[in-house]
C-alpha cells in the first residue's frame, strides 16, 4: 500500500516538474494567524471521522458497536479504499469489523449512508455545477446543450430505475427497519461532515488564495467535492488527481491563478485521506492478529 501511494504521488508530483515549480511559487507569509488556521484544519480531522463513526453506529445499531469499534470500521474502510475499486473498500472496512451474523444484512445500510452523503454533496455541488456551466456556456456558446444535458440525466435515471426495479427493491428491503428518527440522525451527521469538509477547504484557501473572492472559493469547493464524488475512479488514490483536475479546469475557466488552490487541495487530501489511511494500516495489522488468534 505504501508502495502504491508512493508511486502515485511520484507520478502526480515529482514526474511533473512544471507542477512542482508552480507549487513552489506559492507565496505564503507564515505568521501566527496562518499557523492557527492550519492547526484548526488538522483539528477538524478527528471531528470529521468522529461524526462518520457516530453515523456508522446508528446504521449498525443491531450490532451494538462501541464508539471505538465504529471508529475502527470507518478508518479501516478508508484505508481499504486505497486499494479496492469503486468504493468497495469503504464498505469492506466496516463489514469486516462486524460480528459475522450482522455482516450481510448491514451492507444496504452502509450503501444508504454513502448515498445520503453523496446526495448532500450533490445538492451543494449544484451551485458549483451551475456556475461552471453558465461560464462555459457564455464562453463556448453551449446554451443549446443545457436542455439535452438535463434530459439525458433524467432518461438515464428513469431507465436504470425501471430495469433494476425488482432487484433494487429486494436489496433495499432491510432499510425499512430503520426508523424516521434514525434517518434524521444519519442525515444530520452527513450534513455536518460536509460542512466540516467545506470549512477545511475555506480555511486553507485563506492561507493560500486570499486574493480570490470568497464566493468563487465556495463555488470551487462545491465543484471539487462533487467531481471527487461522482467522477469514475478506481480507488482513493485517484481522488487527489480528480480534485486537481477539477481545480485546474475551474480556475482556468474563470481566469484565476491555479497554484494556491492546488496547494489547498493537496494539503486537504493529505489531512483527510493520507493520515487516516496510515492509521488504518495499524488497525489492519490488529485485525489480522485477532483473526489468527480466533
Amino acid at each position: 500500500m505504501f508502495g502504491i501511494i508512493a508511486v502515485y504521488l511520484w507520478q502526480m508530483v515529482v514526474a511533473n516538474q512544471k507542477l512542482l515549480l508552480d507549487l513552489g511559487s506559492v507565496n505564503v507569509r507564515w505568521h501566527a494567524y496562518e499557523f492557527f488556521l492550519l492547526l484548526l484544519t488538522f483539528i477538524l480531522l478527528p471531528v470529521n471521522w468522529l461524526l462518520e463513526a457516530l453515523k456508522w453506529q446508528v446504521i449498525a445499531a443491531a450490532a451494538n458497536l462501541s464508539l471505538r469499534q465504529a471508529i475502527k470500521g470507518v478508518v479501516l474502510g478508508l484505508t481499504l479504499d486505497n486499494v479496492l475499486p469503486l468504493g468497495t473498500g469503504a464498505i469492506s472496512g466496516r463489514i469486516i469489523s462486524l460480528p459475522d451474523e450482522h455482516r450481510i444484512r448491514l451492507i444496504p445500510g452502509v450503501l444508504a449512508g454513502q448515498i445520503m452523503q453523496s446526495l448532500i454533496t450533490l445538492v451543494f455541488g449544484l451551485y458549483g455545477f451551475w456556475l461552471v456551466w453558465s461560464k462555459a456556456s457564455s464562453l463556448f456558446l453551449w446554451q443549446p446543450i443545457n436542455t439535452f444535458f438535463v434530459l439525458g440525466i433524467i432518461v438515464v435515471i428513469a431507465l436504470a430505475g425501471i430495469f433494476w426495479q425488482s432487484k433494487i427493491g429486494k436489496f433495499l428491503a432491510p432499510l425499512w427497519h430503520y426508523s424516521i428518527r434514525s434517518w434524521r440522525i444519519i442525515f444530520g451527521y452527513s450534513f455536518l461532515r460536509y460542512l466540516i469538509f467545506l470549512a477545511q477547504f475555506m480555511i486553507l484557501s485563506v492561507i493560500f488564495t486570499s486574493e480570490i473572492e470568497t464566493t468563487l472559493v465556495f463555488a470551487c469547493a462545491t465543484w471539487v467535492f462533487a467531481a471527487k464524488t461522482f467522477m469514475p475512479k478506481i480507488s482513493n488514490l485517484e481522488k487527489l488527481g480528480i480534485r486537481a483536475l477539477a481545480v485546474v479546469f475551474f480556475m482556468n475557466l474563470f481566469g484565476l491563478p491555479v497554484t494556491g488552490m492546488l496547494m489547498t487541495v493537496i494539503i486537504l487530501w493529505f489531512i483527510n485521506l493520507a493520515i487516516p489511511s496510515i492509521v488504518g494500516l495499524v488497525l489492519l495489522k490488529e485485525l489480522k492478529t485477532d483473526s489468527q488468534m480466533k
